[in-house]
């Protein structure tokens, strides 16, 4: 349930005069204090400065992790190109040191313009199941077209990796479905003749994580909080400075090449639990309404009239089946124990 923004919006190549200067050393804006993790973090970032790759491309770098990831990468120093289709948005949101290009996933010219001199490209960039497709096929279009045009223009430009930001439990799912768009994404790149790797974190919380704002949000204008289905799906929220560590050191790292790799945190809670610790940081107390799913899929039809519904059809995809792992997964892939959800909550808040 990784949350991505989507990659649609106006064409052509716009390459930003600003001036590159060496970021900062250190870990960025992604900061924790664990050793594990600071022993990990320190051998990407010695890893980056010595500049054994040249430019790391993030496409979706104004989404919500892409400017996460964009922040630890320039934060140890790596030459970093931040792909967006708003170079405006990307110049107000991204660093200084990170040089932007105007980019659509769309739009195969503005990829190949983007892709010059790349060395490793990550792709952050796609529609995710929260979002209303605009026009009928959009997920499809954007996700897996979209995913097919960036491939096409790395492996053109001479590109040597691909690290695919996926969703866990990402599969086939059937014709139309939005899983399948995601499936498609997986399949582009595995078929890329690039080296590649695809790490698939559950559901994420952090500062601007999507779900845990709109449920606070829900909590805020709403007098119940309804629970989607039994409440009893498992999710195993990651924070997304924990994926970010992740995500680096795949950029690094040919360990893991040609694996897609199942991420979550050290606590497999179900669903209304995670709604409960949402609710609990967001000092709001709402009854919580179960709502069958058959039911929820007539209301997410009725509500696609809205411009921007609450529910889409697409979400309810999510709740077929747990979205959860093994409960070391990151601890026994990268060698570091994740934050879990309920402390960083009871410290932080949602805004940490």
């Amino acid at each position: 349930m990784a949350d991505r923004a989507p990659a649609v919006g106006p064409a052509g190549p716009h390459r930003s005069r600003r001036r590159r200067r060496p970021g900062p050393t250190g870990g960025g804006g992604c900061l924790d204090h664990r050793p594990t993790a600071r022993a990990a973090r320190s051998t990407g970032q010695r890893s980056l400065e010595s500049r054994s790759v040249r430019v790391i491309a993030v496409a979706g770098s104004t989404g919500f992790v892409g400017r996460h990831l964009v922040r630890r990468l320039a934060g140890q120093g790596a030459a970093v190109r931040g792909l967006a289709r708003d170079a405006m948005t990307a110049q107000r949101l991204l660093q200084s040191s990170v040089e932007i290009v105007q980019a659509d996933l769309l739009e195969p010219v503005t990829l190949s313009v983007a892709m010059q001199g790349v060395d490793v490209v990550v792709h952050c960039a796609a529609i995710t199941a929260d979002h209303k497709e605009a026009y009928r096929g959009e997920y499809a279009r954007v996700n897996g077209e979209g995913t097919r045009n960036l491939v096409a223009a790395a492996r053109r430009a001479g590109v040597k990796k691909i690290v695919l930001l996926n969703g866990l439990g990402t599969k086939p799912g059937s014709d139309g479905s939005y899983m399948r768009t995601r499936w498609e994404m997986a399949e582009a790149v595995r078929g890329s003749g690039l080296a590649w790797v695809s790490p698939q974190p559950s559901i994420l919380f952090g500062n601007g994580a999507p779900f845990p704002a709109a449920i606070a949000k829900l909590a805020r204008t709403s007098p119940v909080v309804p629970i989607l289905g039994s409440g009893r799906t498992k999710l195993q929220p990651l924070w997304v400075e924990d994926l970010c560590l992740c995500l680096a050191l795949c950029v690094e790292k040919p360990t893991w090449d040609g694996r897609a790799m199942d991420l979550g945190g050290p606590e497999q809670l179900p669903y209304t639990e995670v709604v409960r610790l949402i609710l609990e940081a967001a000092h709001r107390r709402r009854p919580m309404v179960p709502v069958p799913l058959p039911l929820a899929r007539i209301a997410a039809g009725g509500m696609s009239v809205l411009p921007n519904p609450p529910l889409v059809p697409a979400t309810l995809e999510l709740f077929d089946f747990d979205n959860a792992t093994d409960l070391d997964s990151v601890q026994k892939i990268f060698g570091f124990a994740p934050r879990s959800m309920r402390t960083h909550l009871q410290e932080h808040g949602l805004d940490g």
